[in-house]
């Protein structure tokens, strides 16, 4: 059974998106968080994805071109940028999904359009929601300590088949513990490790 990911922003800048490149085959769908979905287009565009919380609260400038970008990408004025996990999510025509709170992401500065982000987050949980409920699934949180934990268990409201959720974290966090991993299992691990071990 392909996997449906969700992943947070530390996947990005751990450096597992390349491997979850090289893992495409396995996966049917790919759920960012805000911080996930910028660290990605940041990545591929700048070649970083982090400026220090310190420089931030001065400037914003470093992050412009990137955040300007993504927001382009949510107009649907843009491609997603080549190198990101998005674009070979895209090829491979493998659904990439957003849920993110709003005024959480540094990103969302750049633009006062907020309806929008709300509106794609309502598409894509109805989306979601349609795909767990049609079939069994196997679902996988993965650094998302928040949002897809809460995005996760609403989505399944009601869902009959059977289904699998397991969460992945260097961390032990209270959400994914709570609402995801108790239909499944909780590693604690590191995201390159789990990739390598359960993705074979």
């Amino acid at each position: 059974m392909r996997k449906i990911i969700g992943i947070g922003g530390a996947v990005i800048k751990t450096g597992v998106g390349e491997d979850l490149k090289n893992k495409i085959e396995k996966i049917e769908m790919l759920i960012y968080n805000g911080g996930a979905l910028f660290h990605d287009f940041q990545l591929a565009l700048e070649g970083y994805t982090s400026v220090p919380i310190k420089e931030l609260k001065n400037s914003l400038e470093r992050i412009k071109y990137s955040s300007l970008y993504l927001w382009d990408w949510l107009k649907n004025k843009k491609e997603p940028p080549e190198k990101s996990l998005a674009k070979i999510c895209k090829d491979n025509n493998i659904p990439t999904l957003l849920f993110t709170g709003l005024g959480c992401d540094y990103w969302q500065m750049f633009d006062n359009d907020w309806g929008l982000i709300g509106k794609r987050c309502k598409k894509d949980f109805e989306i979601l929601a349609k795909r767990f409920h049609e079939r069994p699934f196997h679902y996988i949180n993965m650094g998302s300590a928040v949002i897809h934990p809460e995005v996760f268990l609403k989505a399944i409201s009601g869902v009959k088949h059977e289904f699998y959720a397991d969460v992945v974290d260097f961390l032990e966090m209270y959400r994914p513990r709570t609402r995801v991993s108790i239909y499944g299992k909780y590693y604690k691990m590191t995201f390159k490790d789990y990739i390598n071990k359960e993705f074979e």
